[in-house]
């Protein structure tokens, strides 16, 4: 059984391990260009740029434990989806550490933030994934998330279509 805690500023050093672990682990084989996944990798998860990040009113981290940490989530509170969509709380991550997948901890960490969101006021919930997790996508439809729209995330030498999916909490 998982523990989910808030992240502090002395987790920051952990949060850079877990996320370069995880994010280079589950993701860089989508990338086309090594320099541009390591500036990506540089600015979500250098010490300094969570350092940063920890001490933001509007974004939270948690870390899931289970004796040892399992892997992270990162959320902003009430966060509009668009100009003209729903506001509620955005899941920006849910890793989980390299072999620590198909243990069930996703769905408790997926569960506990909504948990939060709720007691938080929060009505509705959601995300971006990328077309190219399928594996995501599924997860999180059985986790009752449904499609609200497609965009494109861009780098210089690629484009890619995240799928942003919500649902009422």
């Amino acid at each position: 059984m998982i523990t989910v805690r808030k992240a502090h500023l002395d987790d920051a050093a952990l949060l850079s391990q877990m996320g370069y672990s995880s994010y280079t682990h589950h993701f860089a084989h989508l990338w086309h260009d090594h320099a541009e996944l390591q500036t990506f990798l540089f600015q979500e998860y250098s010490l300094s740029a969570l350092q940063k990040e920890l001490q933001s009113k509007n974004r939270c981290w948690f870390i899931a434990d289970d004796t040892v940490p399992v892997g992270f989530a990162k959320v902003s509170w009430h966060r509009a989806v668009d100009e003209n969509g729903p506001t509620g709380t955005l899941l920006h991550k849910l890793y989980l550490l390299p072999g620590e997948t198909g243990k069930g901890y996703g769905e408790l960490l997926f569960a506990e933030i909504v948990r939060m969101a709720q007691c938080r006021g929060e009505t509705f919930f959601w995300l971006e994934v990328l077309d190219a997790n399928p594996q995501a996508y599924r997860f999180y439809t059985r986790q009752g998330l449904t499609l609200i729209k497609d965009t494109i995330f861009s780098t210089p030498t690629q484009q890619s279509t995240l799928h942003i999916l919500g649902k009422r909490i």
